[in-house]
């Protein structure tokens, strides 16, 4: 008899310790970045890069959801957040990984329970320039787009978007953040207004063709050259794949 009350005290000793540790742990993610959120591919990227237009980025903000730097840091808090996801097991990273030029190179994008869904996931990089998101541009804007994954049954599956808002509602760190960029406690719509704040800082330029389109004739090598001369006359690319007028009109030497 003696052996076996040892040994209960034992297990409930042992299980009170793994649930204080996961509790513990639970706190501790909710207060510390994930190393994937501070991969400086992921950070938001500066309108300072060679090639960036400037009043074309502009125009793609939306009036009713300016940019702060304080919005954009809980989007991109939430972007990595796995907690919105059903089992707390997928976030947008995770079809959406910086260190994949924000993509995940499968064929078809995988999501709770090991759920394969129809398509890949498209790359998040310059999509503030869209005019639809999605392959099928279902949708027009990305705070649409934010929304259809959350509530996918093959990808974040919840039943709805206010049950994944009511599961990072319960984080103090996430109520205090929507209090502050916001003025209000965690809702649907601020949530995606948040992560379609930080998807709009993923641009991608400052490349060597962009630091020759704007005017360093050495970034590039000749034979990229005869490409882009190809690109433009005799290939026809750019009746498809048209850049904007100003790359079009560049004059090349040799």
């Amino acid at each position: 008899m003696k052996r076996v009350l040892i040994l209960g005290v034992i297990v409930a000793g042992i299980a009170t310790l793994i649930v204080a540790c996961e509790r513990s742990a639970k706190k501790e993610s909710s207060k510390q970045p994930s190393a994937a959120e501070t991969d400086p591919l992921a950070q938001p990227k500066s309108l300072q890069q060679v090639g960036v237009p400037v009043e074309l980025t502009r125009q793609a903000i939306p009036a009713d959801n300016p940019q702060t730097p304080e919005k954009i840091s809980l989007g991109q808090t939430l972007f990595f957040e796995r907690r919105l996801s059903v089992d707390g097991t997928v976030s947008c990273s995770t079809c959406h990984d910086p260190q994949l030029a924000f993509t995940d190179r499968k064929p078809l994008s995988v999501g709770i329970k090991g759920r394969v869904g129809q398509r890949n996931a498209p790359t998040i990089l310059n999509a503030l320039y869209n005019k639809t998101q999605f392959w099928d541009g279902r949708v027009n804007t990305l705070e649409e787009q934010a929304a259809n994954p959350i509530v996918n049954a093959f990808e974040m599956g919840h039943p709805n978007l206010d049950a994944a808002v009511a599961q990072i509602a319960s984080v103090g760190e996430y109520q205090q953040a929507f209090q502050r960029v916001f003025g209000r406690a965690p809702n649907g719509p601020d949530l995606l207004r948040a992560i379609a704040s930080y998807e709009r800082t993923q641009l991608s330029f400052d490349s060597p063709f962009d630091r020759f389109i704007a005017g360093d004739n050495n970034a590039i090598d000749a034979s990229v050259k005869r490409g882009w001369e190809l690109f433009n006359t005799q290939a026809r690319c750019n009746k498809c794949h048209a850049l904007t007028d100003s790359q079009r009109d560049v004059t090349l030497d040799g």
